[in-house]
């Protein structure tokens, strides 16, 4: 007994920092395991950026986003005992929590944009298919609106490309309405009368031309507001 006393009496000294190995392995255990979606969350997080990019949205959740990103990397980088550990860990749950707010106020604002900018596309293209020889560019435009409308429901994840590709078809577009009116009044006047904001001054000798030949003067109404 005595020799088991005098054995323990010798292991004292060594228990407290075997005790905060211990502690330093469970913390880190933890740690690696919040750290498993890491790829993903990264992933979550340029998607945001890029999407905010694309459609000039910057509001205090993607400047939160921002910050957080920074303050995980350099916990992450100093941790090296038990406190840090954890300080990691909360700053990495931090993080997620930072992308996932930013990841929806950036899809929001998508939605306001489809509906601001790519919804009167659609009108638009509704007008020029009964112009005749404009049936082909407003089925484009209606087809734009179309896939618009659809994106808003896409993951973040998927929303990045799609945008981009419908930010390159509108600029064609527009480009090719452009040359097909050949007149500025015109296509302020499609736009106007897209959004419900046309009145009888929009109407210029101009654009009374370009629909009167485009047989489009009985296409519309006169209503009071």
């Amino acid at each position: 007994m005595s020799d088991a006393l005098m054995d323990l009496e010798q292991l004292l000294p060594s228990i407290p920092a075997a005790v905060e190995r211990q502690r330093v392995g469970v913390q880190l255990d933890r740690l690696n395991a919040k750290l498993a979606d890491f790829s993903n969350a990264t992933g979550r997080y340029k998607a945001v950026c890029t999407v905010s990019l694309l459609i000039g949205f910057n509001d205090e959740n993607i400047t939160d986003m921002r910050e957080a990103a920074l303050d995980a990397g350099r916990c992450l980088k100093s941790a090296v005992d038990e406190a840090t550990l954890e300080v990691a860990g909360r700053s990495y749950d931090d993080l997620k929590a930072a992308i996932s707010a930013a990841d929806k106020a950036t899809r929001y604002h998508w939605r306001t944009v489809v509906t601001n900018e790519y919804r009167p596309i659609g009108v638009v293209g509704s007008l020029l298919q009964k112009f005749g020889d404009a049936l082909d560019i407003g089925e484009r435009m209606i087809a734009l609106a179309e896939r618009a409308e659809r994106s808003t429901g896409l993951q973040i994840l998927d929303l990045s490309n799609e945008i981009a590709s419908l930010v390159g078809i509108r600029a064609d577009l527009e480009a090719e309405k452009a040359d097909m009116t050949k007149n500025g009044e015109v296509d302020d006047f499609l736009t106007k009368l897209a959004s419900g904001r046309a009145t009888l001054s929009s109407v210029t000798p101009s654009v009374y031309s370009w629909l009167r030949e485009h047989d489009a003067l009985d296409q519309l109404a006169v209503s009071s507001r």
